[in-house]
């Protein structure tokens, strides 16, 4: 009896040490995926973190993406799409026109597109540059100072003057732009019909400068 008695303590015992290893086994496992969990959470807020910076820094996203796509010649595009066939300009300003003409030399910008028409009886001029870094303000001064002499000093045909007049240098994201655009008036009768079909004209390519930036 006491050899079957301590065989059957034994088995006992070995079943308990199982049972007991069983729920110290799943004890771990349930502790395991707890913390996995309560973890998850915090993984999912940093991602959600992230995607929240990511989500809220989108207009920058967006901005920065929409900034490197932007170019002088892009913006130069889009206007002279914008007044179709009635674009005048038809020749590249090389750099000896654009220092003598609009005072703007080679150390003052990093991208620049400069056209007039070939045919001088036209004033039509469109000028975009992207001034280098602390050369904003001259770039700016040097069209507008050039829109001043064009208007106020140079010698223009009749049917030109209004056109002249109505002349913008226009400014975004760091962009500036000479503009002197739009169809040649042969139907205005007097001064005031002259003006009104200027600004109308240039008002074509100011929204086209505008929706650029969009």
């Amino acid at each position: 009896m006491n050899r079957k008695m301590k065989k059957y303590r034994y088995i006992i015992s070995a079943v308990a040490a199982v049972a007991a290893a069983s729920v110290i086994l799943s004890a771990c496992t349930s502790d395991s995926k707890s913390n996995a969990s309560s973890a998850a959470p915090g993984l999912s807020t940093s991602a959600q973190e992230s995607a929240g910076s990511s989500s809220g820094n989108t207009s920058g996203s967006e901005s920065n993406d929409k900034n490197s796509t932007l170019s002088a010649k892009g913006l130069r595009n889009a206007i002279a799409k914008a007044y179709g066939d009635k674009y005048l300009p038809d020749q590249t300003m090389d750099t000896e026109m654009l220092e003598s003409e609009f005072g703007l030399k080679k150390d003052m910008y990093d991208e620049v597109v400069a056209e007039a028409p070939l045919i001088g009886f036209h004033p039509d001029r469109l000028v975009i540059v992207k001034p280098k870094k602390g050369k904003e303000a001259d770039v700016k001064r040097a069209l507008e100072d050039a829109l001043l002499v064009m208007k106020e000093q140079q010698m223009q045909y009749p049917v030109n003057v209004a056109k002249v007049n109505a002349g913008k240098v226009l400014e975004k994201d760091g962009y500036y732009c000479f503009m002197i655009l739009g169809e040649t008036d042969d139907t205005s009768e007097n001064d005031d019909d002259a003006a009104k079909f200027a600004e109308k004209q240039i008002d074509i390519g100011v929204k086209a400068f505008d929706n650029y930036f969009a």
